[in-house]
């Protein structure tokens, strides 16, 4: 059992992303710690190749990933691919990076099951120990309501409840980053959608404050996503197993903007995980579609022509729905583009 340590938390929980002013980077060198927001999907691995490309030494990068079910002692299997932080962690071992989680206790379930509450607590690990930011501020409310599908983080809930905030939380809380300058890397690219395009590549990052400096930087924004897998081609990279079975985006397994052809997929690897969303849909008397279609019509919609039809399917279905990612399955012996690669945005955030 890790032990447990309290933090008085700096700041409440911010839904809005406020207005950011454009920033000249400092030389990289001058930063103390570069973290990445690591989701383990294309364009924030895409982030970390290119700094290793810049010839930024792998000490100073870490990778940050906000686990949106929740953390080993509350972990609920409900949105996300099981194999993520695994797989994430991989590929710390294999660059020789470190990798840390952070997450709000039980997750997207707990806080779309709040009912008369105030969302939950963030955790973090520091160096073994367990460290809790409890939830202080805020009002005491009910959720029980879906994340809507819109660009508008407001209602767009999952976000910034599970990942946003969490990792502002914690970056403003942990006290080794007091008086340090920071540079915080992100993976949006403007050909992802028409408000991502309009996106700075750099800027003053919502966590800077008189107690540290911190950038905000976005160094793939402009590239294509053919540009993205040329990346992993010239490593021989093995990318998130979604995308080898189709998936064009690695968010959620049970991502809100899912297509109707992905829940069929979804459904067909793993209906055991599609049936749990089904039966919250039903008990909740809300649909995740905006359009009210219940997660079944929407399913039925869909095809699974883009799941693999040889053996690896179910190679690569184990290996998603597994924890146990090894770095040495990292690299390829023949690499081939994902099935999912090249597919355009749908599926994903706006």
């Amino acid at each position: 059992m890790q032990q447990l340590a309290l933090f008085e938390p700096e700041v409440s929980l911010e839904i809005e992303v406020p207005d950011m002013k454009k920033v000249d980077l400092l030389p990289f060198q001058d930063y103390d710690h570069i973290i990445i927001s690591e989701s383990g999907g294309k364009d924030s691995m895409a982030c970390l190749f290119y700094l290793l490309d810049l010839g930024i030494e792998p000490q100073k990068i870490e990778m940050w990933h906000q686990s949106v079910d929740g953390g080993h002692d509350d972990l609920i299997e409900f949105m996300d691919w099981p194999v993520t932080e695994s797989y994430i962690e991989a590929v710390g071992q294999h660059f020789g990076i470190n990798t840390s989680f952070q997450w709000r206790e039980g997750g997207i379930y707990n806080e779309l099951m709040r009912k008369d509450s105030l969302t939950g607590d963030v955790y973090y690990c520091d160096n073994g120990k367990l460290v809790k930011l409890p939830t202080r501020n805020g009002k005491r409310s009910t959720r029980h309501k879906w994340p809507a599908m819109s660009p508008d983080l407001r209602v767009r809930w999952c976000s910034p409840y599970v990942k946003i905030d969490v990792f502002r939380r914690v970056l403003n809380n942990h006290p080794r980053f007091k008086d340090k300058k920071v540079l915080v890397v992100t993976g949006e690219r403007r050909e992802e959608s028409p408000n991502r395009a309009k996106y700075f590549e750099t800027e003053i990052h919502a966590c800077n404050s008189k107690k540290r400096l911190v950038h905000a930087w976005r160094p793939v924004i402009d590239w294509s996503e053919q540009r993205i897998w040329d990346e992993y081609e010239k490593r021989r990279f093995l990318p998130h197993p979604a995308y080898l079975l189709g998936w064009n985006r690695t968010s959620c397994f049970g991502c809100i903007f899912s297509t109707a052809d992905l829940w069929a997929m979804m459904r067909e690897i793993a209906p055991e995980r599609f049936n749990k969303l089904v039966e919250k849909e039903k008990e909740l008397n809300h649909t995740i579609d905006t359009n009210r279609l219940t997660l079944e019509q929407k399913a039925n919609l869909g095809a699974i022509e883009r799941l693999p039809k040889d053996r690896r399917l179910s190679k690569w279905v184990k290996l998603a729905l597994s924890r146990n990612f090894r770095k040495d399955d990292l690299i390829m012996e023949n690499w081939e583009l994902p099935a999912g690669a090249l597919l355009g945005a749908n599926g994903g955030p706006v």
